[in-house]
């Protein structure tokens, strides 16, 4: 009886308000818009700036159920989705227009379900009119009458922590009606928008440390909620997985273009940054009555909230977008990668030097300065390596310095699939395979690896720098 609750009393309150003339007045005459809903991280079309009056914009939502892959190493979770994504696909209407939602939950699902928008007043959000049993669909409608950017979640009684972490949360966005505006009141385009859903999540271990897998969502609900209960995430994930907007699924961007970044995060705190880019125009709690902040390295979206941020790509290149908790986006997988396409601008940017040996004036400045901070009688106690152990660092001496200009960044976290330093098992199939197969990667770039690895190093340096990671992975 406790699940039926909501639902009589949903349909109570739909009857209340359907029954009023004033309610259907509001309505009566303005133009009606069924929008067809994308995945993330696009965003459906949309006008920027309203061209027309108010108007009724319907949307349907479907909630599913199902066992989805969250990171490479084949890791599995009992995730509940808004229209089979995480996140939910981002809604975008103008301020004063209606907002007509329709929540189906198929006969299939185990889970009573519902909506919680933020942008919404009144009966939780929706959640009091929508929340529908396996096998129903409700509709209502509200009006969009604050501009900004919101989170929408799922919140049945009882559950809501869990269906949220589960992967039921999307965003809203409600434009001004006349469009984004600087802080004096200068209008702001861009020429792409893209959603960025965070997610925390809670995958419970066996007593061997593997992570346990369910066949049912019902079974995972117990050990679940205990992992949640310790407030650690086993993942921290962008858009539902480790390594979801790299590789194939990076955002595209071109020189020259804007790109509007929507960032929510339903559950927990997140500092968003750009890697090589900024926030030219950042309206951190994404609300847009309010001038937007300018020139951020990194912003912060509180947990329950989604934040924009406006930036235009000067330089070609992969842009890696993380949380800013860095251990959060390397070891725990809240990283993505924009990939931007056009000419190099040197001067916004250039390499002096390509890496290389130590010149005799730098080697004469670090023995000076060796000197100067070391007592010598520490210096002669030290025990130095072997000769053996001598000859081995000079013989990549070349190679882990290009290494560490180039490559370090990729191959020391194992981000978007790049074979981690160390790793045997990783690197195994690439050794296999010979030089010649890895100096073609290493020229040519592959997936989100760039060529040369974005440096301007030559062949000889790019082999050193192989042979090196090789080494150190055999």
């Amino acid at each position: 009886m406790r699940t039926l609750r909501p639902v009589i009393l949903a349909a109570t309150i739909a009857a209340m308000f359907s029954a009023g003339p004033s309610f259907a007045e509001t309505t009566e005459g303005l133009e009606r818009v069924q929008v067809e809903l994308v995945a993330p991280p696009f965003v459906h079309e949309h006008e920027q700036v309203a061209k027309s009056d108010p108007k009724v914009v319907q949307f349907r939502l479907t909630v599913d159920e199902r066992k989805v892959v969250i990171d490479e190493q084949g890791t599995t979770m009992q995730a509940m989705m808004f229209n089979n994504s995480m996140p939910g696909p981002t809604m975008v209407v103008h301020e004063g227009d209606y907002v007509e939602i329709t929540l189906v939950n198929p006969a299939t699902n185990a889970m009573p379900h519902n909506i919680d928008l933020h942008s919404a007043t009144g009966a939780l959000g929706g959640a009091k009119l929508s929340t529908v049993n396996p096998g129903e669909e409700a509709t209502f409608r509200f009006k969009a009458d604050r501009a900004g950017t919101f989170v929408y979640h799922c919140a049945p009684e009882g559950m809501v922590p869990w269906h949220v972490v589960a992967g039921m949360s999307g965003t809203i966005m409600v434009l001004p009606r006349d469009g984004l505006k600087d802080a004096q009141g200068n209008p702001l385009k861009y020429d792409r928008a893209y959603t960025i859903g965070e997610f925390d999540l809670y995958i419970p271990k066996d007593e061997n440390g593997n992570y346990k897998e369910y066949d049912t969502l019902a079974e995972s609900y117990a050990d679940t909620v205990e992992v949640m209960r310790t407030l650690t995430p086993t993942h921290v994930v962008f858009n539902g997985a480790v390594g979801a907007l790299t590789g194939d699924g990076a955002m595209k961007a071109k020189v020259g273009e804007t790109v509007l970044m929507i960032h929510s995060q339903a559950n927990r705190d997140t500092r968003p940054h750009l890697i090589g880019g900024h926030g030219d125009w950042v309206w951190e709690t994404g609300k847009f009555d309010n001038p937007p902040e300018k020139n951020l390295e990194t912003w912060f979206i509180r947990g329950g909230s989604a934040g924009a941020a406006l930036y235009t790509f000067k330089q070609p290149g992969v842009y890696a977008y993380v949380n800013h908790n860095l251990i959060e986006a390397f070891e725990l997988g809240a990283s993505g990668h924009f990939v931007v396409e056009g000419d190099w601008d040197n001067d916004l940017m250039k390499q002096i030097n390509a890496p290389m040996p130590l010149s005799e004036e730098t080697k004469a400045f670090l023995k000076e300065r060796e000197a100067q901070a070391i007592p010598k009688s520490v210096k002669a106690k030290e025990n130095h390596a072997s000769t053996k152990k001598k000859n081995d660092e000079l013989a990549h001496l070349d190679g882990e310095k290009v290494y560490n200009s180039a490559c370090v960044a990729c191959h020391s976290t194992g981000v978007a699939n790049a074979p981690k330093l160390g790793d045997k098992l990783a690197w195994k199939p690439l050794i296999e395979k010979g030089m010649d197969s890895m100096m073609e990667i290493a020229i040519n770039g592959k997936g989100a690896m760039p060529p040369r690895g974005a440096s301007n190093v030559d062949d000889e340096a790019l082999k050193a720098a192989v042979e090196y990671m090789v080494a150190a992975s055999q």
